[in-house]
């Protein structure tokens, strides 16, 4: 039994050695993210970190003692060897999703958790996100380092020492001391003696975001994020319900008088969502001037320069843009038909107040996200996608080049009756950023947006060109924004900050600039109180153009939820609500407003069910 306790600890000390090599490897590949951390509280980040390690080891440990004491009980070889490669199959398993996690941290600039793995149903979409030889490069390293660990492993860990058989005799004695180890695996596995388990909240242990993060275990955080991926009964209950309505009451407040922009008011209606435009790519929102058709626009129309994306991907700007609705922590309701179902959509509105025509064009594949069954739902008559495309269109790996279905959306344009409503959603400026064009920026990414821009402009002289323009209105609005070039992080508000710009015939002011505080969901009750069309239904989508309306967005990404106005910025851990950050709030109702934002929006979900809307 001396020599199964020595294995024991041994195999406890490879599993930490394992995770500290990876977060070593983390800090090195992600240190373009480090932002001025000092060098020392990135070394620091291992003390939180073990903490972290030691949770996750401790269920592997804790298997495996359950393991021994079934071998030990029936006296079967295949028990004692089913340990050896119960470590032979997790060493590459882990280590794939290690590194996985460091090439993910570079895109979305946060770690594995459930909505990562839930890309796994459409593994054509992982690859078509990234280069064949990007994907090739990571099967090669994962080869390699897999075997030298599993090798280091058979050596210097295990040996035959895990395959030892132990006799009858003080089976008893063996039986009791490996189920005490395993028992006492509950110590770290908790992370303390108190009674609060660990949560996400151990790993943050300084002001420096990118040490917080070197600091989280990447599988626990997986692991963790899949357990909690549900809403909990009351998880998000901060104060009474009757609190919490006359709160969030007071920041949806509207007096009904508002900004008339449009000079007639059934315009033709032509949405552009602009795959991860962010305010990095744009001069007037402080960051390269990248998008300089846009910009050019910005003459022609009215530009809102305060306007932050619900989350961070496409499912949630999606549902932001067309239902009105914000997205929670770890739930794309987008994948939830039978709640989405009973969303109400800008498209059943339009088509209830007249509208005749409307249409949807995506060079993608409409399998991304359930995104077939939103756009049916939402009540697009026609639906135009990659499969409605020539073969020759495509790039390499997305989809179709933006300026192929910029050519068949003017087309789509044209024929529609009067008045109508079209919604193109753009391709090109999503990883792997592939365009067909020479180079223009050396970033990949701001070189996409660029062409994506490129196409822009050609799409509205053509607008001009068929007299299109005047009687209709066109919004450009970004789907999320991204890390980017600026490497920012989930906890930063430029994270979020996406342009937002009307513009067309069917405008009655022009060359104007918006600063109220607003977010995509807002579009929703913004556009219909311009038509005249009620947007009550919208609950949680304000008219930014209100002249009582406070100005403000709610965001949210996997971990968290937060606010941000003119003068707040906060951001809440889902885990156990710990403020990572909290900027300007000045009263205790400052301070609640993400919370009870959050709050609505987790009971609304919550109730939202298959037989009738909230």
């Amino acid at each position: 039994m001396k020599r199964f306790l020595y294995t024991f600890l041994r195999v406890w000390l490879f599993w930490l050695v394992f995770f500290a090599f990876f977060r070593a490897v983390f800090i090195i590949v992600n240190y373009s993210y480090a932002d001025n951390t000092p060098i020392l509280t990135i070394l620091a980040s291992f003390g939180p970190g073990l903490r972290m390690d030691l949770s996750f080891s401790g269920y592997l440990m804790l298997l495996t003692g359950v393991i021994q004491l079934v071998a030990l009980l029936v006296q079967r070889k295949f028990c004692q060897q089913c340990i050896l490669w119960m470590h032979y199959l997790l060493i590459p398993v882990f280590t794939g999703l290690q590194l996985g996690d460091i090439n993910l941290f570079r895109y979305w600039g946060g770690h594995l958790n459930s909505e990562a793995i839930a890309f796994i149903e459409t593994p054509g979409i992982i690859l078509n996100s990234i280069h064949w030889t990007e994907a090739l490069l990571f099967f090669v390293i994962l080869t390699g380092i897999s075997w030298g660990i599993i090798w280091l492993f058979k050596k210097f860990v295990a040996g035959d020492r895990l395959n030892e058989i132990f006799t009858w005799r003080g089976t008893a004695i063996n039986a009791g001391i490996t189920l005490f180890m395993a028992a006492l695996m509950i110590v770290p596995i908790r992370g303390s003696f108190g009674v609060a388990p660990i949560n996400t909240g151990a790993a943050y242990f300084s002001n420096y975001l990118f040490a917080n993060n070197a600091a989280v275990n990447p599988l626990w955080n997986l692991a963790y994020s899949m357990k909690r991926s549900g809403i909990e009964e009351g998880q998000y209950w901060f104060v009474s319900d009757d609190v919490a309505r006359e709160q969030f009451s007071d920041m949806m407040q509207q007096c009904g008088g508002f900004w008339h922009l449009l000079n007639t008011q059934q315009p033709n209606i032509v949405v552009v969502l602009l795959e991860g435009f962010s305010a990095q790519a744009i001069g007037s929102l402080g960051g390269e001037p990248v998008a300089k058709n846009l910009e050019k626009l910005k003459k022609d129309g009215v530009f809102f320069s305060n306007i932050f994306a619900t989350s961070f991907r496409s499912d949630y700007g999606m549902v932001g843009v067309l239902a009105g609705y914000p997205g929670i922590p770890g739930y794309s309701i987008m994948q939830y038909p039978d709640k989405s179902r009973n969303l109400t959509f800008i498209p059943q509105k339009l088509k209830e107040a007249g509208y005749k025509d409307l249409n949807f064009i995506y060079g993608g594949d409409m399998g991304f996200k359930n995104l077939k069954s939103l756009i049916s739902l939402a009540g697009f008559d026609d639906v135009v996608d990659i499969n409605d495309f020539p073969a020759k269109q495509r790039g390499q790996k997305w989809g179709v080049h933006d300026e192929f279905t910029f050519q068949k959306f003017s087309t789509m344009i044209e024929e529609s009756q009067s008045p109508s409503f079209n919604f193109m959603f753009t391709l090109s400026s999503h990883e792997p950023f592939d365009v067909p064009m020479e180079r223009v920026y050396e970033d990949d990414y701001f070189n996409s947006v660029h062409y994506t821009d490129s196409c822009l402009g050609v799409f509205f002289d053509e607008m001009k060109r068929q007299d299109l323009w005047d009687n209709s209105l066109f919004v450009l609005i970004a789907d999320h924004g991204v890390t980017g070039p600026e490497k920012l992080s989930n906890l930063e508000s430029r994270r979020y900050r996406i342009p937002m710009l009307w513009a067309g015939g069917a405008l009655a002011i022009r060359d104007t600039v918006i600063d109220t505080y607003g977010s995509q969901v807002d579009l929703a009750a913004t556009l219909l109180s311009q038509l005249k069309i009620d947007s009550n239904p919208f609950k949680f989508s304000k008219n930014i153009l209100d002249t009582a309306v406070q100005g403000f967005a709610f965001i949210q990404y996997p971990e968290g939820f937060g606010y941000v106005d003119r003068g707040q910025f906060q951001i809440f851990d889902k885990s156990n609500f710990t403020p990572l950050v909290l900027e300007g709030a000045q009263t205790r109702t400052d301070s609640l407003k993400a919370k009870i934002f959050m709050q609505q929006v987790a009971k609304d979900f919550k109730e939202r069910i298959s037989n009738g809307k909230k």
